[in-house]
């Protein structure tokens, strides 16, 4: 028998339904389960349109004493491959096992992708999602047990962004079938993620999602810049349009850094510490919102600048004047030298070091008109220079935080420099 069939939610439907007479008659006594599996053997197949996947064309195919007092049912869909197994149980009972889940996400993403519309932007996602389960369903408690699904050689990339993760693994169990609830202690880890010139590594969750659609993250931490980021333990509605995260950052190496901002700084040793806040929104992105971050004081501590001429010496004069210009070669000859000109100028140059004793970068909120802003100040003794006991330099910055780590390309920066 052939029939085509629509039903609300699941568009139009074929089926073929093949049943064959009873072979056996229930034994009396015997379980209601084990009494319809005794009286049905045959098969019924077809294909479903999900109205929420409508490209994904799922067809299924279910065995009715095949092998034994049992169900099974077979489903495939592009990249999609799903067996389960069931056999009665006393009580009207049905024992459930997944036999086989597998996803294959570049065959299946597009599908998943075109649901998603315009946020999923151009990421492409691979890997495959393992699935996995047992347990028991009851005509009156309905399906209950517990499901695993397992993330393996993911990973995930969009070129407009210039993000790409690598090696993401992530376990994900269940024993809350019909509410959708994870237990906390669900991990997803990323080997290795890439956001422009930004490298991260050891990127690790652990999470769980209340009944609520609320994601409990307890634990959060990832390599990056050398050091070790630490985010606090936050509860995100999973609807929710913007985020605010609270991050502890230890050990940043400066010569990482260094490497962010080559217009501002040729090399530098040390670390640092502090506390940051990340905000994230749908518009903008995500960005560091406020936080300080200091020198972790060390002998290693040395930053050599760019070479920018007149950055120290601009408002320096090389020679002091005694004698008035139109006198001319006598007030030059007259004119002793500066002698904190020349050490000066090999530190704008970046031939002379500066060993830090202090570093403090301070970030703050975003400003009315929508600009970043944060400040900068060091203080530095040069490295085999007598002459001068210390340099102070300050730093205030306005603007996106990708001209913040470029200290000076950005005509709203404004320098203030003072010798002491």
């Amino acid at each position: 028998m052939t029939a085509c069939f629509r039903r609300p939610g699941w568009g139009l439907a074929w089926l073929v339904i093949t049943l064959a007479p009873a072979a056996v008659s229930a034994a009396a006594g015997a379980p209601a389960g084990a009494s319809l599996a005794a009286r049905v053997q045959g098969a019924l197949g077809g294909e479903v349109q999900v109205a929420a996947l409508p490209g994904l064309g799922l067809r299924w195919h279910l065995d009715a004493g095949a092998a034994g007092p049992g169900l099974g049912l077979r489903a495939e869909a592009a990249g999609v491959r799903l067996r389960v197994e069931a056999e009665p149980a006393p009580a009207g009972e049905w024992r459930w096992r997944i036999a086989e889940g597998a996803v294959d996400l570049p065959a299946f993403w597009p599908v998943l992708k075109a649901k998603l519309g315009p946020p999923a932007g151009d990421w492409l996602v691979g890997g495959q999602l393992v699935l996995s389960g047992s347990g028991v369903w009851s005509p009156t408690g309905g399906p209950g047990g517990s499901v695993q699904l397992a993330w393996r050689e993911g990973w995930a990339r969009s070129a407009e962004l210039g993000v790409e993760l690598s090696g993401i693994e992530a376990a994900l169990a269940s024993d809350a079938l019909a509410t959708g609830v994870l237990p906390p202690g669900q991990s997803l880890r990323v080997a290795r993620l890439t956001a422009g010139a930004v490298t991260a590594e050891r990127l690790e969750f652990r999470f769980g999602l209340t009944a609520a659609r609320v994601l409990e993250l307890a634990w959060a931490e990832l390599d990056v810049l050398g050091g070790k980021a630490r985010l606090k333990p936050l509860a995100l509605p999973l609807n929710a349009t913007q985020v605010k995260a609270g991050v502890e950052i230890e050990g940043l190496a400066l010569s990482e850094l260094a490497g962010l901002m080559p217009t501002a700084v040729s090399a530098a040793r040390g670390k640092l510490n502090g506390r940051v806040q990340l905000l994230w929104d749908g518009a903008a992105g995500l960005r560091i919102n406020e936080g300080s971050l200091a020198i972790v004081r060390s002998d290693e501590a040395v930053l050599s600048l760019a070479p920018t001429p007149g950055f120290l010496t601009g408002n320096l004069p090389a020679r002091f004047f005694w004698l008035p210009s139109w006198l001319g070669p006598l007030a030059r000859w007259t004119a002793p030298e500066n002698p904190a000109y020349a050490p000066l100028q090999e530190i704008e140059l970046g031939r002379t070091g500066l060993r830090i004793e202090t570093l403090v970068v301070n970030f703050y909120p975003e400003t009315a008109e929508g600009e970043r802003t944060a400040t900068l100040r060091l203080l530095a003794r040069p490295v085999g220079v007598d002459l001068i006991e210390q340099v102070s330099i300050e730093v205030n910055l306005a603007g996106a935080l990708a001209r913040v780590l470029e200290l000076g390309l950005d005509e709203r920066v404004k320098l203030r420099f003072r010798p002491e």
